[in-house]
């Protein structure tokens, strides 16, 4: 596994981005993961908008089917705590979901593919990736 998947990538992916989809089309699926966090969103997203819901949600089952769901785990807990720690005392928090991608990300050694590197860049050691452009 290389690959941690934003929701906003997912998101791109529904919509048929051209690049985003070229670049999924590149990647070996076992080397693409989304986190149980991110599938929390997507979920979330689909419950606020049921018209687009049956169109998305099947073009979110295949490609979830495919690639690796991660769980948010106990030593995730951990580096996420120090990292909001650490973050906060300098300053620059983050959202609360970026920073639980985040640490899940750090403790794997995953690269964050996203086109919201504004937050995430604020995150030492974080290796990202914008698949849009």
């Amino acid at each position: 596994m290389k690959f941690l998947l934003h929701t906003n990538v997912l998101s791109d992916f529904a919509r048929g981005e051209q690049h985003v989809m070229a670049r999924l089309r590149q990647e070996a699926p076992p080397q693409l993961a989304v986190s149980v966090i991110t599938e929390m969103e997507v979920e979330y997203g689909l419950a606020r908008n049921p018209g687009l819901a049956p169109r998305v949600r099947e073009t979110m089952r295949i490609l979830l089917n495919t690639i690796s769901v991660l769980p948010f785990e106990r030593e995730d807990a951990r580096v996420a705590a120090q990292l909001r720690s650490s973050l906060n005392s300098q300053g620059t928090p983050i959202g609360a979901y970026d920073l639980l991608l985040a640490a899940c990300a750090l403790r794997r050694g995953l690269r964050i593919v996203t086109h919201n590197a504004r937050e995430f860049t604020r995150v030492g050691g974080l290796a990202l990736e914008d698949w849009r452009n």
